[in-house]
């Protein structure tokens, strides 16, 4: 398993910064004259020969080479009808240009960048956090490699943690999980989470696009999700079945209010089950994913499938009576499509089973 987590480097002087934008930007200069004669040439798999001219390192070339490599090779130019070019402010850092030491003085961390070129070895301070602590203190191991990065936030490493991938629990319960706009959380055992998003979804719709606080309540709003799926009772689950969801908002414009389709595309139900998928393979739990059709129609005790038998909230199932919350009921049957097969699909017309 691979995780990553962020290193602010913002607590170097100007000097620093200021060096590590010179860095950055011949790095990506380089890297598109690489990507260009690879474009041409159609040859990535093999360092090249003729050298750029640069004052970077030949080792930081090579680096830059194998880069440029992976873009190209991400898509074969027959299927590309034009050049790819590097504009993000990243940069791909193995061991060999990286060196870490700790708890010298008031940093928690000194992050050496060496072997640039032009004789170039910049000390950077940065500071461990909560979720960076998380991690050394449950076993993971940091990787001595790292992601350079710039954006409108400022100079960022990213380092990766790794550890061995657990055994998957054999013996526990099987739970179905239903993941909605309004409930962030639904479990087939009648739990519901309401994490407040659906206020923080109108908060992000009030803000003006790409603004600081648009941003801001962006970044709220992931916390709140990370927060939720956290607090998820698993201890005692080896499966947990979800739907599978894919382009839920697709095209809803025209089909629901403007006000509720504005807040309906800043749920962002990607990141909720890519968390609970986090979670689950941490924990060695079964992750599954089902057909989402009909979960919300049809009544998880008798199987009828009727629209009219959800109103908002409430389930009440036009054949049978029984009544429950609605994202509960959705939960049960994703629970039932993860769990086994149906004879038939009389109950269920339309459903593909997976």
């Amino acid at each position: 398993m691979l995780r990553r987590v962020q290193l602010t480097l913002m607590n170097a002087n100007d000097g620093k910064l200021s060096l590590l934008s010179h860095i950055m930007q011949e790095a990506l200069r380089v890297l598109n004259v690489d990507i260009t004669v690879m474009w041409e040439s159609g040859i990535c798999n093999k360092y090249k020969s003729i050298k750029t001219h640069t004052w970077l390192s030949a080792t930081m070339q090579q680096c830059l080479w194998k880069q440029a490599a992976e873009i190209i090779g991400t898509k074969p130019k027959s299927k590309r009808k034009t050049m790819p070019v590097a504009r993000k402010e990243t940069l791909i850092l193995d061991e060999r240009f990286l060196a870490f030491t700790y708890d010298i003085n008031s940093f928690d961390i000194w992050i050496r960048f060496i072997r640039i070129g032009n004789k170039i070895h910049i000390n950077i301070p940065s500071k461990k956090h909560a979720h960076f602590n998380a991690f050394v203190d449950n076993g993971w191991t940091m990787q001595k490699s790292g992601r350079l990065r710039h954006n409108e936030k400022g100079w960022f490493l990213d380092v990766y943690f790794e550890k061995e991938t657990p055994q998957t629990i054999i013996t526990g319960a099987t739970i179905g999980i239903d993941t909605g706009y309004k409930t962030l959380l639904a479990t087939s055992t009648g739990e519901s989470y309401d994490a407040g998003l659906e206020c923080v979804y109108e908060k992000i719709a009030r803000k003006k696009q790409n603004s600081k606080a648009f941003k801001k309540a962006l970044v709220e709003r992931d916390m709140l999700i990370n927060q939720t799926v956290n607090t998820l009772p698993l201890n005692d689950v080896s499966i947990v079945v979800v739907e599978d969801l894919v382009n839920v908002k697709h095209k809803s414009k025209g089909k629901i209010r403007k006000e509720f389709n504005s807040k309906l595309q800043r749920w962002s139900y990607p990141k909720v089950l890519a968390k609970l998928q986090s979670v689950c393979e941490v924990r060695g739990i079964g992750f599954v994913k089902v057909d989402p059709a009909y979960t919300s129609q049809t009544c998880s005790l008798c199987g009828h499938v009727n629209k009219a038998s959800r109103n908002r909230k409430a389930f009440c199932c036009t054949r049978c009576g029984v009544e429950m919350d609605a994202d509960v009921n959705a939960a049960k049957n994703i629970l039932q499509r993860g769990i086994y097969r149906p004879p038939s699909n009389q109950l269920y017309p339309g459903i593909s089973w997976l």
